[in-house]
């Protein structure tokens, strides 16, 4: 009836969606429509804890998915960067883990590097959220993740972690980056049965997600603990041990009568319950061995399904997957990618996902521009089925009408950029610092404008970056970079920047912002030198690209 309902407001007049009644004036012809999903699963998965969002804009979001026939949100509650769900058993979780930066033990590594900033969600809040939802036709899958991923919860009870007396902070400027909790400490098990018993009695979901990807299990081989325990199993590595570890979090979701919905990787360690819900989210081939193995599988392959990827080369976004354009969505096709007609009977659907990295530094409405008109895209991938999708034909009813509605919805959606490259010239240039390079991506990657260099070790006060040109040149503007292109993370959160016209004095140009400068020379520079004025940066590198010269 929901989903009916959605249908009819899409025959009306776009001021409809925006609750805009009575609509009058309008002829509807008669006709008939027979219409249902091709997947019961049509997702879409928001990460709240890299960058907090207002529980107001994620009732926001959840309304916006209900009119496209998404069913399923997948809330990302807790992650390295934070803890934004109150455990009332718990508080320091959310009272101290929801903040980053100034006095919190967490560090910021993405934006807002001089000011203490976040947020949780009571579950006042969540309880009005979830019955929001339910009201919409939309399941709320909420995810705290395990064992890995957790710096915030470590960063509060630092206990949980392993007892490791080698814990070297030299590269972090100090900072303690461990982020996996112990594997054999029976303490945390009975915190996260608290924990975790709270999460279930908040959501009624018959699945809470408990992560289990990207475990730095190096923490686990130099713990005497862990170590003991996979010598007395007989276990080589850490992916038994991981198994271990969810196999006994399962046993905590089973007597408060959930399921575990877990990462791909969680499948590696053996022994996942069957009953398990996977993500396939490393690629396609996570799907089908998942699908193969005959667990509950949603294939969300970041190479099409990550919304935090740039859509176009020149457009704001990580690129670490590619450019996930709408068609690009659109195109997945598991028939295509080799499922068989067994493996398709395990897919329960399919989502798509928003990591908000970059979402802390944008100040336009960041979330909107990266999901929309994607979204659209994924109602249809999942809803209709193969024969009848068609994307010249999407792009016309996106255009023509569903924009439209877009509008009527107060979505600020995505429209594709009109931008011109830059011209840019590469002048001969050496580069030199008072931090040691990295093997992996050293200084001569600058010399020779190719990506980017990265130091071996995290900067404090007084560490410095000079750029030096074999001639002097005569230029418009020369910016420089530090920290990934268009994701603040790995920069000089504070420094200045100096330039120099004859190679030997220097002068004052400016501050970094973001990590960046552009600097507009009064005659031809020399060298250009960055004077690092803090002390670290939460992660154990400085990322430097070359410089970019825009010719006169």
């Amino acid at each position: 009836v929901f989903n009916g309902i959605q249908t009819l407001l899409q025959l009306l007049p776009p001021r409809a969606l925006a609750g805009n009644f009575p609509v009058s004036g309008v002829c509807l012809s008669g006709l008939e429509i027979t219409d249902y999903p091709r997947f019961s699963y049509r997702g879409m998965m928001l990460d709240v804890a890299r960058t907090f969002v207002p529980i107001e804009d994620v009732m926001r979001f959840i309304d916006n998915l209900s009119h496209h026939k998404i069913n399923r949100f997948h809330w990302h509650l807790s992650d390295d960067e934070g803890w934004r769900v109150e455990i009332k058993s718990c508080p320091e979780l959310a009272r101290v883990g929801g903040f980053r930066g100034g006095d919190s033990p967490v560090w910021p590594i993405y934006g807002h590097w001089d000011e203490k900033y976040g947020g949780y969600y009571t579950q006042e809040e969540i309880a009005r959220t979830v019955e929001y939802a339910r009201v919409r036709n939309v399941e709320i899958i909420p995810e705290i993740d395990l064992p890995g991923h957790s710096r915030t919860a470590g960063k509060v009870y630092p206990e949980i972690l392993c007892a490791n007396p080698r814990v070297n902070t030299a590269q972090t400027a100090g900072y303690d980056r461990r982020n996996v909790w112990c594997a054999t400490r029976e303490e945390n098990y009975a915190l996260l049965d608290k924990i975790l018993g709270e999460v279930c009695a908040l959501f009624p979901s018959e699945y809470i997600h408990i992560g289990g990807d990207e475990v730095e299990m190096d923490q686990w081989s130099d713990c005497p603990h862990c170590k003991a325990k996979m010598e007395a199993e007989g276990w080589t590595d850490g992916i038994r041990l991981e198994g271990y570890f969810m196999a006994r979090v399962t046993e905590i979701l089973a007597r408060h009568g959930k399921r575990p919905a877990v990462w791909n990787e969680a499948m590696e360690g053996g022994g996942l319950d069957p009953g398990a819900r996977v993500h396939g989210w490393e690629n396609r081939k996570a799907g089908l061995e998942a699908a193969a193995a005959g667990y509950r599988t949603v294939l969300m392959p970041n190479e099409y399904f990550y919304f935090d990827m740039k859509q176009s080369p020149l457009e704001p976004g990580l690129t670490w997957a590619g450019v996930v354009s709408a068609e690009k969505n659109y195109s997945f096709d598991p028939a295509r990618e080799g499922f068989t007609a067994a493996q398709m009977e395990c897919v329960e659907g399919m989502e798509a996902a928003f990591w908000s990295e970059l979402y802390a530094s944008q100040e336009h409405d960041y979330l909107d521009y990266q999901t929309y008109p994607r979204i659209c895209s994924l109602s249809e991938v999942a809803w209709t089925p193969q024969s009848r999708r068609d994307w010249a034909d999407f792009s016309r009813r996106l255009s023509t009408a569903h924009l439209a509605r877009l509008e009527a919805l107060g979505i600020r959606y995505r429209t594709p950029p009109h931008t011109t490259p830059v011209r840019r010239i590469t002048p001969q240039v050496s580069f030199s610092s008072s931090i040691r390079e990295s093997t992996s991506n050293p200084y001569s990657n600058i010399e020779r404008y190719r990506h980017y260099a990265r130091t071996a070790v995290s900067c404090r006060p007084g560490d410095w970056f000079l750029y030096s040109f074999a001639a002097p040149v005569d230029c418009r503007s020369i910016e420089l970079i530090t920290g990934y292109d268009f994701l603040p993370r790995g920069i000089v959160t504070r420094g200045r920047v100096e330039v120099s016209y004859d190679g030997v004095r220097f002068e004052r140009a400016g501050v970094l912002e973001k990590g960046r400068i552009t600097v507009r020379p009064s005659a031809p520079v020399r060298a250009l030198r960055i004077v690092s004025e803090c002390t670290g940066n939460g992660e154990t590198h400085v990322i430097l690209y070359p410089p970019r010269v825009e010719p006169r």
